[in-house]
């Protein structure tokens, strides 16, 4: 029998969910059917029988799932007790049931073959624990009723600590070597775990702040205007995430923020006070030289709506009186004009 990494990856498979007693027939249960037929087409390349394979299905429902598939004898059942459909994979054949464990303690001596065999066991009987809300719930396990010589022998190879929880019959796997899980793609096989298992990784390679510390860095960058979407690229973060920190920032009073044709910008308190107080400087001095808001808005690159309505608030304030469809700073205005113009009088 050829040797192959794929052929490794069906040992590790039935090491977990195959029936290693049994002399009459070589089983493998899993509820993915994608592992099923890559045992079949892996394992039934080996075989030299006539016999053909049988394919049970057991689904929560009465619906029969599968009638025909081409090599396999279907057998359709129904198991109330079941979350999801599972597939049993059975192939009886005496002698090459012989064959196929002698070949199977051949792969388990070869050091070449460690990873595929993890593989294939992890895809059978592994699971992932990871919780987006906490940084610690990040882990992966293998099920085994009992501690399992060949299974501690992989881990440590790897340089994985063993850690068996007996209570709950299984290895766990803890964030910190998961980067090596990783570098032997355990998840590979098993296209649901290995999506989950990548969506960890990604959450793991990010780097983690605490929330002061998070706040301390958006809070150094306001020194001059940023957007939020800016900040949620530079640091890695959802823009939601960013806008928490913004939002609670500006209840304090640190920051604050303005809207401009370009967007929403947030700055330091003191920052956004300065530039608006040389807009106001800028619009009193515009609005009487260019006398319409739409001609003010032109020139300073403002709209004519945002224009009116600073006009109408400075009139409000008593900067601005409109005479004879003029508008004309009052002396509490040129008083504000003057100040920007370190003292000066308008």
């Amino acid at each position: 029998m050829k040797i192959t990494k794929e052929i490794a990856e069906c040992v590790g498979l039935w090491l977990a969910e195959g029936d290693s007693k049994t002399t009459r027939e070589i089983t493998f249960t899993n509820n993915c059917i994608e592992l099923i037929l890559f045992f079949h087409e892996n394992v039934f390349g080996l075989y030299k029988g006539v016999n053909k394979p049988r394919l049970y299905v057991y689904s929560p429902t009465n619906r029969i799932m599968i009638k025909e598939l081409n090599g396999f004898k279907i057998r359709n059942y129904t198991d109330i007790r079941a979350k999801r459909t599972y597939y049993i994979y059975r192939l009886a054949d005496v002698k090459f049931v012989k064959e196929w464990k002698k070949l199977v303690e051949i792969i388990k001596t070869d050091k070449n073959l460690y990873s595929q065999i993890l593989r294939g066991i992890f895809a059978g009987e592994g699971n992932i624990k990871h919780d987006l809300k906490n940084n610690n719930t990040r882990n992966i396990r293998i099920a085994s009723g009992k501690r399992n010589k060949f299974i501690d022998l992989l881990l440590t190879f790897f340089k994985i600590p063993i850690k068996y929880d007996p209570n709950k019959g299984s290895y766990w796997i803890n964030a910190r070597y998961l980067p090596i899980a990783d570098k032997i793609n355990i998840a590979s096989l098993h296209p649901e775990k290995q999506s989950k298992f990548k969506k960890m990784i990604l959450c793991l390679k990010e780097k983690h702040f605490s929330p002061n510390e998070f706040r301390s860095l958006i809070l150094s960058e306001l020194n001059d205007f940023k957007k939020t979407k800016n900040l949620a690229f530079k640091y890695e973060r959802s823009q939601i995430r960013v806008l928490e920190i913004l939002t609670q920032l500006k209840k304090e009073g640190h920051i604050s923020n303005i809207k401009t044709k370009e967007g929403s910008f947030w700055a330091k308190k003191k920052i956004i006070e300065e530039f608006l107080f040389k807009e106001k400087v800028n619009l009193l001095h515009n609005i009487k030289k260019h006398k319409s808001f739409r001609h003010t808005g032109k020139v300073m690159n403002l709209s004519r709506k945002y224009v009116a309505s600073k006009i109408r608030q400075f009139e409000k304030e008593g900067l601005l009186i409109n005479e004879n469809n003029e508008w004309n700073m009052t002396q509490k205005g040129k008083i504000v004009v003057g100040v920007d113009e370190s003292g000066s009088e308008y």
